[in-house]
């Protein structure tokens, strides 16, 4: 028997498909577990409604409690870009799961629709089980082709009208393998629902006229977010004083006239043509982002819209495909605590940079984002020297940085006109970067930031090269 006891110690258990499991310090977390199992099936609901839906609904093989709870969750979130098309590979069972197909696939759809179909019949099967009696927020992100799908995307939108949705996310995409016009919102639509209980509505390459966006204003009294993205809105009117419109956005649209009378907005975000947009009877702005060749005129004309941009706390100018080379002088921001830059070679971007430096003396972070910069180009603006020097910047962000005369001599600016930073971040990546690996001129361009700036640094101040 002592031999045997010998070689019984020297066997090895073999690894568990649940180390978790295995391990002696887990008794803490299933208790955790059993903790939460007891939990009112309201609280879980409320917790897996925080989940991605993927995760949310991989709950239903926990337990037989938790088949079906996740069909009251508040939470819809689908994005076929990243569904997991391998859940569609089983064959349907004779008890119906989360993951089976509702339909066989129909062999008139061309191959390239063959996966979009799938992701189709998956929404649309989440939705027929869906048991809550609300939806907190619908988020739909899915790529357009035409009118295919048209039905089923007007009944998932029919959907959340009928389950009173408070946050409304649309955002679609044109394929490249669909040249017809995207996905179209029309008045018929709003007026079978009540649509009272929306407080938030993101429109992202849907089609919607003034008639439509107006709609939504007089049926929603409590909607405080509306984002209008790449649509042909034509005109649009927001007025009203009843209005709780808090944040607004208009970017990419095409429009004729854009007539703002929202006496409680507070956040606004415009990218697009200048000469259609009238502001009135709105009140000084907190947040601001402002593109395209609004962008440059609200710099060239500053001093007219001093009335409500004095007040501004973050402001966000994105001038990559405009051109300035002179500026007049900027009133003062006092309350201006973020600033952040777009810009590009055909701005002289040091004389931008000290002019707004200048007239935000309360500024803390600043953060510039280049655009098409050259390593081999030179800034020729030259500043004169100030005296007078910035007390509350405590953080400056430069992306894109390559390290040209451009970049560097901002960076130099700022690190000698600033007597309280604390931290300034050197990212020579940039947006449109395709691989995560360090290539020959992100070495150079945090070689050349090192080199030139290390030396520079003010006492206290810490030079952070991503």
């Amino acid at each position: 028997m002592a031999g045997f006891s010998s070689k019984r110690r020297k066997i090895r258990q073999p690894d568990s498909e649940f180390p978790l499991l295995q391990c002696h310090k887990t008794q803490n977390d299933l208790e955790d577990w059993i903790g939460i199992g007891k939990l009112p099936d309201e609280i879980l609901v409320s917790i897996l409604s925080l989940l991605p839906m993927k995760q949310a609904i991989r709950t239903s093989v926990l337990a037989r409690r938790w088949r079906y709870l996740w069909t009251s969750i508040t939470h819809l979130e689908f994005d076929d870009r990243s569904v997991n098309y391998l859940l569609f590979s089983r064959p349907p069972s004779p008890s119906p799961t989360p993951f089976d197909m509702c339909a066989p696939l129909e062999p008139t759809y061309p191959p390239f629709l063959v996966k979009r179909r799938r992701f189709v019949d998956w929404v649309n099967q989440v939705l027929n089980l869906h048991k809550g009696s609300h939806v907190d927020e619908f988020s739909l992100e899915f790529a357009v082709y035409g009118d295919y799908f048209k039905s089923d995307i007007d009944s998932w939108i029919n959907f959340a009208f009928q389950k009173r949705v408070k946050r409304l996310h649309l955002i679609f995409t044109c394929s490249w393998a669909s040249t017809q016009r995207s996905y179209a919102l029309t008045p018929p639509m709003l007026r079978n629902y009540r649509l009272d209980s929306l407080v938030q509505l993101r429109l992202c390459y849907v089609e919607v006229t003034g008639e439509v966006l107006e709609c939504f204003l007089s049926a929603c009294p409590l909607l405080e977010f509306l984002s209008v993205s790449t649509s042909r809105v034509m005109n649009f009117k927001i007025s009203g004083p009843s209005l709780k419109l808090k944040q607004l956005e208009i970017t990419y649209c095409t429009l004729t006239s854009l007539d703002i009378y929202a006496v409680n907005l507070m956040s606004f975000k415009y990218s697009g043509n200048h000469e259609c947009i009238s502001l009135k009877h709105t009140p000084p702005l907190v947040n601001a982002h402002f593109g395209g060749t609004y962008a440059s005129y609200i710099i060239k004309s500053f001093s007219q819209f001093q009335s409500y941009l004095s007040q501004l706390e973050t402001l966000v100018l994105d001038l990559r495909f405009e051109k300035l080379t002179s500026f007049p002088k900027l009133p003062k921001l006092r309350n201006l605590k973020q600033l952040e830059l777009e810009l590009n070679r055909r701005v002289f971007c040091l004389l931008l940079c000290t002019s707004l430096l200048r007239a935000s003396p309360s500024l803390n972070r600043f953060k510039i984002k280049f655009f098409d910069l050259d390593k081999r180009m030179k800034d020729k603006m030259e500043i004169k020297k100030s005296k007078c020097k910035h007390k509350c910047l405590k953080v400056v962000k430069l992306s894109a940085f390559v390290g040209c005369g451009v970049d560097l001599e901002i960076a130099r600016y700022i690190l000698s006109h600033t007597l309280s930073l604390e931290k300034i971040i050197i990212n020579p990546r940039h947006r449109f970067m395709v691989t995560s690996e360090d290539t020959d001129e992100l070495l150079k361009a945090r070689s050349r930031a090192r080199q030139h700036l290390e030396h520079r640094l003010p006492p206290g101040t810490q030079l952070v090269v991503l």
